[in-house]
């Protein structure tokens, strides 16, 4: 009898004990752990990092650390990641977690240093101490771990400016007057430009008042940039338009891309001509306008006096506005010619040698340019 009623005592206590256990695995809060008594320590994935702009989402850096203790006293304990150079630190406050992992990606770490450590240059190297505290939230004790050397160089800051210069761009590579791209209101990592981009090449400057810094074309995929900020860097290569036409340039100086695209269109409305060979002479109020058959397709015919000959695309007797030059000064017109188009200097002229009437047939699309005497 005694033997059945110690078996009956013994069930129930042991189903109580179970619920119990149950009960406080139970009233665990999500995302929180209760760390065991160890040694706070913080390790890193790599003791020195280059921020690589093109790498923008890939993962630069990531820190580690161990639990620490609470001292048996059961409580949460809530971390703080400090990056530190010399009087200055970057504390992130992490909270309470069961995951301590905290990752970079290039584009974070970069932004990063930029806001906390704005003296820093950009592409330098610097040496920052990296440990965690570890606060128990029951007592408030803090735990502090040795701290890890880590070397960074973050990547170039945002430029505010971006310029087009190359014989393809409106300006030629009369650096001064270099196309401005318009930079995104909301992202300013994002620039574009819109027009008529011709047979040439073109890079991308970071002002009009040097050639460096600048962005270049990869070697083997056009979509890529390179910063190249000393002679040194990377090949000055350019990217290469084969078709006038419009277009849109779209770049991105974070991730590093580049995308341009034909949108089509009528490049010019209107081409005239001017000069001492022409019936108004370089009179811009008797100026001639050629006929426009077909998109992109002017002509003229008629006569031609002896002398010099250009063709302005846009009225501007102050002389600033874009036209159509012959490719080198003292030009014979030809019958398989092609033409410069940009503002100002270089000022060459087609020489009609022989007056009387001639046939002129200017292909915007093909660049090209045909004199016949008739």
């Amino acid at each position: 009898m005694r033997n059945m009623n110690t078996r009956k005592i013994y069930y129930p206590l042991y189903a109580v004990l179970c619920f119990l256990c149950l009960f406080f695995v139970s009233c665990e809060k999500p995302g929180t752990d209760t760390p065991r008594d160890e040694s706070l320590v913080l390790k890193v994935s790599s003791d020195s990092v280059s921020c690589v702009p093109h790498m923008g989402e890939q993962t630069a850096l990531q820190i580690q650390w161990t639990a620490g203790t609470n001292h048996g006293t059961g409580s949460a304990i809530s971390y703080t990641i400090v990056i530190s150079h010399e009087q200055t630190t970057m504390d992130l406050e992490i909270g309470k977690t069961a995951d301590r992992t905290l990752s970079f990606t290039h584009n974070q770490l970069s932004d990063s240093l930029s806001k906390y450590f704005a003296y820093m240059e950009d592409e330098v190297w610097y040496e920052f101490d990296i440990y965690v505290k570890a606060k128990v939230l029951m007592t408030g004790e803090e735990q502090v771990s040795d701290a890890v050397k880590v070397i960074i160089a973050r990547f170039p800051s945002l430029f505010m400016d971006l310029y087009l210069v190359g014989d393809a761009t409106p300006n030629g590579w009369t650096r001064e007057r270099a196309t401005p791209m318009i930079q995104n209101a909301v992202n300013p990592s994002l620039f574009s430009w819109k027009g008529l981009l011709r047979k040439g090449e073109f890079k991308i400057l970071t002002s009009t008042a040097d050639w460096l810094p600048c962005y270049v074309r990869d070697e083997n995929d056009a979509s890529i940039m390179h910063y190249r900020k000393t002679e040194d860097d990377y090949p000055d290569f350019k990217w290469e338009i084969t078709t006038t036409d419009n277009y849109t340039v779209d770049v991105d100086i974070k991730a590093l891309t580049i995308s341009i695209n034909s949108i089509g269109g009528e490049i010019y409305k209107h081409v005239y001509m001017i000069g001492d060979a022409t019936s108004g002479g370089w009179s811009w109020d008797n100026i001639t306008e050629l006929e426009h058959p077909e998109p992109n397709i002017f002509t003229y015919e008629g006569f031609l006096n002896r002398g010099e000959i250009k063709f302005p695309t846009e009225l501007k007797s102050d002389w600033s506005g874009e036209m159509l030059y012959a490719p080198s000064a003292d030009c014979n017109p030809a019958e398989n010619g092609t033409y410069d188009a940009h503002k100002g200097e270089p000022d060459n002229k087609w020489t009609i040698h022989t007056a009387g009437d001639w046939s002129i047939t200017i292909n915007i699309k093909n660049t090209t340019i045909s004199f016949i005497k008739l």
